[in-house]
């Protein structure tokens, strides 16, 4: 019996250590093989977006036009016109002082979600302020930020 037990405990050895050694060659052929590269592709969020401008100002529409090229550019944003779920901008702006147009304008944002055709907008956030013809790109910027975080915070409602 107890030649037996030595038998079987020896057994067991060599066959651990040949299974030890298949996983350690198998090891080595993975590490010769070739690792990509690009990292595995994740799910890009990207939101649809629409600006609908109202004003006659020229410094309103030099901020729209900014505000358009900013979302195409974005990697965030698909600006598009498309009947589908999206985050509608409605930017409504007029020259501060109605005398002297080109010195400022008074613009308001609303971030509106849009179902599609026919629905109703859902009032998301608003924003008023002043603005004028240099403090254009700064307020273009923090307008697409802006954007951003309100698509991540309602994130839910495009799915």
């Amino acid at each position: 019996m107890k030649r037996l037990c030595t038998v079987l405990a020896l057994l067991c050895l060599l066959c651990g250590g040949v299974l030890n050694t298949t996983a350690l060659a198998a090891q080595a052929d993975q590490a010769d093989k070739p690792q990509p590269d690009k990292p595995a592709k994740a799910d890009a969020r990207v939101t649809a977006v629409t600006v609908i401008a109202e004003g006659t100002d020229s410094i309103g529409a030099k901020l729209v036009t900014g505000l358009k090229e900013a979302f195409n550019q974005s990697n965030l944003f698909a600006l598009n016109e498309k009947d589908e779920p999206k985050l509608q901008l409605l930017v409504t702006t007029q020259p501060e002082f109605p005398s002297r147009p080109n010195v400022g304008s008074v613009y308001s944002v609303c971030w509106v979600f849009k179902q599609g055709e026919g629905y109703l907008g859902f009032l998301l956030a608003r924003e008023l302020g002043t603005i004028s013809s240099e403090d254009i790109d700064a307020l273009v910027a923090k307008l697409v930020e802006r954007s951003d975080g309100i698509a991540v915070k309602y994130g839910n409602l495009w799915k």
